[in-house]
């Protein structure tokens, strides 16, 4: 029996602006992503706080970033916080169609001010076995 196609994205949302910060993007980044319709979507520089931008945007989502973007359409998230500061924090995301049963972020930072985080996730597909990513 064939197994259907699992349709995955990734993207750096760069913390939902444009190229050198010029312009917030976050909602034209959710209708983007939407339109892909991928069943997995892996994000890398997701904003999961930053308190900055809250108070000088509109527009800035209540939540965080990752459950903004998958709001009504992905039905799972995981978050890995990789850099904290004074204001906010930011890492990486997945988003789910299917169960996430399990979540860590490991640690991968190779220098000291240049945090790295590796997330990785266990997820349950029908009639297949687990999907580790």
């Amino acid at each position: 029996m064939t197994q259907p196609a699992l349709h995955i994205t990734t993207y750096n949302i760069h913390k939902g602006f444009s190229q050198f910060n010029r312009r917030m993007m976050v909602h034209e980044l959710r209708e983007r992503l939407r339109s892909l319709n991928p069943d997995i979507v892996f994000l890398q520089e997701v904003q999961g706080l930053h308190l900055g931008h809250a108070e000088t945007h509109d527009d800035w989502p209540d939540s965080p970033q990752h459950e903004f973007l998958a709001e009504d359409v992905w039905a799972a998230s995981a978050y890995g916080r990789n850099m904290a500061y004074d204001h906010g924090h930011h890492g990486n995301a997945i988003l789910s169609r299917f169960p996430i049963l399990h979540s860590h972020n490991q640690d991968v930072t190779h220098l000291q001010f240049e945090k790295r985080g590796l997330l990785h996730c266990r997820i349950e597909l029908p009639n297949t076995p687990l999907v580790h990513t």
